[in-house]
């Protein structure tokens, strides 16, 4: 094949590449990549959305896909690969949890020791560019998601404080990524 009949090939194969890098790290870190925002349980799907510009390309259940190996551990339970319509694929992480004590910050914090040691080994090494590469958009990286009870979690609280120190915001009963 000539250097010109293989050029459209070659931008297609870019393309592709593109727009497959979260499932592809998803993939590498032994998780089971899924459509959009399905492996997310149906009851959470409606309290995530992303603004305009923004999509879904794929998620994973990190929480499902790593309990036989680590049954006892504080897993999260989302990743979520976004992608702008450049192009451009992003990472961030959603735990639906209760916020209805206080008590439960040291339990989200716990989650997200495990999941910031998680993106720090070898094979999660391309989930945790692509995490990155959200907190390099100033686009937060991890959410916490309290659709039910009561969220006792309040702004300018020690809990707020230790939450913002780890780069989590207040629970919220409704995520808009952005």
């Amino acid at each position: 094949m000539s250097s010109a009949g293989s050029k459209p090939k070659n931008k297609a194969a870019k393309a592709v590449l593109k727009t497959r890098q979260f499932e592809s790290a998803a993939t590498a870190a032994g998780l089971k990549a899924m459509p959009g925002k399905s492996a997310v349980k149906s009851q959470y799907q409606t309290g995530i959305t992303c603004r305009p510009g923004l999509s879904f390309c794929a998620s994973v259940d990190i929480d499902r896909d790593c309990q036989m190996a680590e049954p006892q551990a504080n897993r999260w339970d989302y990743g979520l690969g976004l992608k702008t319509r450049k192009g451009d694929e992003f990472a961030v992480w959603v735990e639906p949890h209760p916020a209805s004590s206080t008590g439960e910050v040291a339990k989200i914090i716990a989650k997200l020791d495990w999941l910031e040691q998680k993106l720090a080994q070898p094979n999660f090494k391309g989930l945790g560019a692509l995490t990155q590469k959200s907190a390099q958009a100033d686009m937060p990286r991890f959410h916490w998601l309290a659709m039910t009870g009561d969220i006792r979690i309040r702004p300018g609280s020690r809990e707020a404080a230790l939450l913002s120190k780890r780069g989590l915001r207040l629970p919220s009963r409704h995520l808009v990524l952005s």
